[in-house]
């Protein structure tokens, strides 16, 4: 385990933040000192991949743990075991060029493998909970590694288990499942047809690499422009909650999931009411994709909550509908 002291924390929405001390964790067997470190400090703690889903304040007074367990190893011709200090999109081309196919949707997406499951990353119809065999990780309340089955891992939109756990993911065991390509999703839908391209000609590179360039031409590549990428998640709600007074649903996007429940593109909800949301010369909305929040001139942690509080009163005043933040906000 390598220990540094007083270190600046990259994250992508660049807000200038740092840490007491940092832990930076490369294997299992660091575990134990780890362990030792904590019990003999006085340090609160908190663990980080990338920090691209995270927003930090200007110092956080603590301990901060890197995940940085890189191993890659194919445990059968259709499971792989993946360090959790991976980074996810790596972990998608390695994937699609050993010919395990099924997270070609997912590319793009920023992070380290190890908080995929914690909020059950997807993208343009797939989320990642499907091919999840097992998640290996250390449990901080009682000091001890531990597995959990998909099952155990109790998946739903953009939940698990592990965002109610003390807990450093180590492993994930991906299991890759054979099916057909994923290309009902309306982005990539409108592609095929302005494109002339069959669904039936595509492989799965092929549509990753259409993935690649939808994402790019409407989401920032947060190393040119700071943002966390989809700042709120998209409701879900009984249809009998809808306010047909206040609401015309032809103006939605939505997905029907069945019992009477449907989820509604938090993004066209904030299109809507954009022209209401006060002006911010720290934060403000990306011009191609109003659910992605940019860092336009050194915004703070303070900066970014209050400019979501506003978009979150508008949309609730216009829709009676409570939009919720995907990040996780760090407190100092």
């Amino acid at each position: 385990m390598i220990i540094d002291k007083n270190v600046s924390l990259k994250n992508s929405f660049g807000i200038n933040a740092s840490s007491n001390i940092s832990l930076t964790v490369n294997s299992e067997e660091c575990i134990d000192d780890l362990k030792d470190f904590l019990a003999n400090n006085s340090y609160k703690k908190l663990i980080i991949g990338e920090a691209t889903n995270i927003l930090l304040p200007k110092n956080f007074e603590g301990a901060v743990i890197k995940n940085n367990i890189l191993n890659i190893s194919n445990i059968s011709n259709d499971e792989v075991i993946v360090g959790g200090g991976v980074n996810w999109d790596y972990f998608v081309a390695w994937s699609l060029e050993n010919n395990l196919n099924g997270l070609e949707n997912l590319t793009l997406i920023p992070g380290s493998v190890g908080a995929a499951p914690i909020q059950n990353i997807g993208a343009y119809g797939v989320e990642i909970s499907k091919f999840i065999n097992k998640v290996r990780f250390y449990d901080f309340t009682d000091n001890k590694i531990k597995e959990f089955t998909q099952h155990e891992c109790n998946f739903s939109y953009r939940k698990s288990i592990f965002q109610n756990m003390d807990i450093l993911i180590l492993s994930v065991c991906f299991k890759f499942l054979p099916g057909n390509l994923v290309t009902s999703y309306a982005s990539i839908s409108d592609y095929l047809n302005t494109n002339n391209i069959k669904a039936s000609d595509l492989t799965p590179k092929k549509l990753s690499n259409i993935i690649k360039h939808i994402r790019l031409n409407r989401l920032p590549d947060y190393k040119k422009i700071p943002n966390v990428g989809s700042f709120f998640k998209n409701p879900i709600i009984n249809k009998a909650d809808l306010n047909s007074e206040k609401l015309d649903i032809k103006k939605l996007i939505t997905w029907d999931l069945g019992n009477d429940m449907i989820k509604i593109g938090a993004a066209r909800l904030i299109e809507l009411v954009k022209d209401k949301i006060p002006k911010s010369t720290n934060v403000g909305l990306h011009k191609n994709h109003a659910l992605v929040l940019i860092n336009k001139n050194n915004a703070s942690q303070d900066d970014v909550i209050n400019y979501s509080s506003f978009i979150q009163k508008e949309v609730f005043n216009a829709f009676d509908i409570n939009l919720e933040i995907e990040p996780i906000i760090i407190d100092s």
